[in-house]
């Protein structure tokens, strides 16, 4: 296969988005990886009966994989306990939109974060994903909450520069109250 195979450009842009959408349900990062890779392989299998556009497949690669831990649910205590704290129900569309949304929205945030320098990418993961305060930033890492402050504002500009506008309005909405 060379760089510009459609099923190797289609994987590598879903793959990631896919292990993380299914691992926000079974919590178990090879389950979701091999979920992810089963998604794949079914839509290989399946693809004559699949529609030709991108957004068709999409779909049938998030939904193999909804239905997969829907069956897996029904054998696995520990996915069986991710089903009744969220109260989801097969019919439960909205949740599954939700769930795909944050997924690629995830994926973006992890892709983008990956190119600021190291000092900013640490403070911007600590905070946003880990969840840090500046002070437990400063305290770790040694140094000011003014260069804290400073990292995030950079590293929010790099986010807005390189995010679309939909999805820089999101990471705006939900990190402002960090400042």
């Amino acid at each position: 296969m060379n760089d510009l195979d459609p099923d190797k450009l289609l994987f590598g842009k879903y793959y990631r988005s896919l292990c993380y959408f299914a691992w926000q349900m079974v919590q178990d990062e090879n389950l979701a990886e091999d979920l992810a890779q089963d998604a794949f392989v079914s839509y290989f299998q399946e693809r004559d009966r699949i529609a030709s556009d991108e957004k068709a497949i999409k779909a049938f690669l998030y939904t193999a994989i909804k239905y997969a831990v829907y069956n897996l649910s029904r054998k696995s205590k520990t996915v069986k306990k991710f089903w009744q704290r969220t109260g989801y129900q097969e019919r439960d569309d909205i949740d599954y939109e939700h769930q795909v949304i944050r997924a690629e929205f995830m994926t973006a945030i992890h892709a983008t974060l990956s190119t600021l320098p190291d000092g900013c990418q640490k403070i911007m993961t600590m905070s946003y994903v880990d969840g840090f305060s500046n002070e437990e930033i400063a305290e770790q890492l040694k140094i000011s909450i003014n260069t804290i402050k400073t990292q995030k504002k950079r590293g929010l500009r790099v986010l807005r520069s390189k995010l679309s506008s939909d999805y820089f309005s999101i990471v705006f909405t939900l990190f402002l109250s960090n400042f």
